[in-house]
């Protein structure tokens, strides 16, 4: 299992202060199987989620009842770190293990004071919420902005190659029908490639 010193909110870290915190404030491990619920949209956010093994995506849902995967988190990662200071200090997404995976668990208190006792992880807690801001902007780009060719397109650059289609529609907030369509679309336009039940950029078309 990962240290939580390897973690990136401890990057650069005065251990010793660290650790007498942690004594005062000791946060908890839990471990989680594929398909767990770690978080649940709506519900309290009092601590921080350090993951330290696996993986887990975010999900959202509206109240007809429509599903959104925001993002797929990867260790080491801190999940859903922007809401834990927010005014409503809810989870506004609902957060899944998509494979076997570890946590430690930090509370809000233990927090604050490792940011005002250690600028270093002050710093990186700022670095962190920000990349996360960053993200949800680009991401608000892809869906109110971008086509839904452009939006596959951007997914296949970041993520490598469609391999699942039902996957990636969920991913993308779109019926598979229409994620169907709109990929015959781009083979026949030459910017995607067929090669047996994967999708991916055609390099010399997409690059010229």
């Amino acid at each position: 299992m990962l240290d939580i010193y390897e973690m990136p909110l401890f990057e650069g870290c005065n251990r010793t202060v660290a650790e007498k915190i942690l004594e005062k404030h000791p946060g908890r491990y839990a471990v989680y199987e594929k398909g767990d619920f770690i978080a649940l949209q709506g519900y309290p956010c009092k601590t921080l989620f350090l993951l330290c093994e696996g993986s887990a995506y975010a999900r959202m849902v509206s109240e007809e009842g429509k599903e959104f995967t925001l993002d797929t988190l990867h260790a080491p990662e801190a999940l859903a770190s922007p809401f834990i200071f927010s005014t409503d200090r809810v989870f506004p997404v609902t957060i899944i293990a998509s494979e076997a995976c570890s946590i430690w668990i930090l509370g809000r208190d233990a927090l604050a004071e490792l940011m005002e006792k250690d600028r270093a992880i002050l710093h990186n807690f700022l670095r962190i919420i920000s990349d996360h801001s960053m993200f949800l902007s680009r991401r608000l780009n892809e869906f109110a902005l971008q086509s839904l060719s452009s939006r596959i397109v951007s997914y296949i650059e970041r993520y490598g190659a469609i391999e699942n289609l039902q996957e990636t529609a969920f991913i993308l907030g779109v019926a598979r029908p229409s994620l169907s369509r709109a990929i015959a679309q781009l083979v026949a336009q030459g910017t995607l490639v067929k090669s047996g039940s994967s999708y991916d950029l055609d390099v010399n078309h997409h690059n010229p």
